[in-house]
């Protein structure tokens, strides 16, 4: 029961990511978006990893979320990133 209730959560926050990733892939930008923000996110992503790991080994439903989060991260980095490149036009 622990682990339906554990993968139930941990696909609700997994899916918390997904709008943002898509809404950067969909306007090709991550304008507006706080880089304080994404890093902090991914530091925090990061850490949950290596924590779980140490402690519990490999924990499915929580690498589920974690791996999720972070591949979100990255499609926004990516475009933050894409958006530093362009020229600015006035």
């Amino acid at each position: 029961m622990a682990d339906l209730v554990g993968w139930i959560g941990s696909i609700a926050f997994a899916i918390c990511g997904i709008p943002q990733a898509w809404e950067c892939y969909k306007n090709n930008s991550a304008k507006g978006i706080n880089p304080a923000f994404v890093t902090l996110w991914l530091l925090g992503e990061v850490c949950y990893v290596i924590s779980v790991l140490m402690k519990f080994g490999w924990v499915g439903w929580m690498m589920f979320n974690y791996v999720a989060n972070i591949i979100s991260v990255f499609v926004i980095i990516f475009y933050m990133v894409k958006d530093k490149q362009q020229p600015v036009t006035p």
